[in-house]
């Protein structure tokens, strides 16, 4: 089962079925979050709020942790990563 509410500036698609299964010819990447901001830190933030609203019950794993963990990163912050 997956939950994720769209915002102004962070939207997303995932390919799952109404059901809660992911889609069959859907690879690795069963969904992607977008963000914008007027600057590259509203946009990171953005992201990690919306990252931080995803909720997903079941057998899926996914790089949502890390992927906030890495948004927290100075040097991704700063550009250099």
């Amino acid at each position: 089962e997956l939950s994720f509410k769209s915002k102004p500036n962070v939207w997303a698609y995932f390919s799952v079925k109404s059901g809660g299964g992911i889609h069959e010819f859907s690879d690795s990447q069963f969904g992607h979050v977008f963000a914008f901001g007027e600057s590259r830190a509203l946009a990171i933030a953005n992201m990690v709020l919306g990252l931080k609203e995803i909720q997903i019950r079941g057998e899926i794993r996914t790089n949502v942790d890390y992927t906030i963990d890495l948004l927290h990163a100075s040097d991704y912050r700063e550009n250099k990563i």
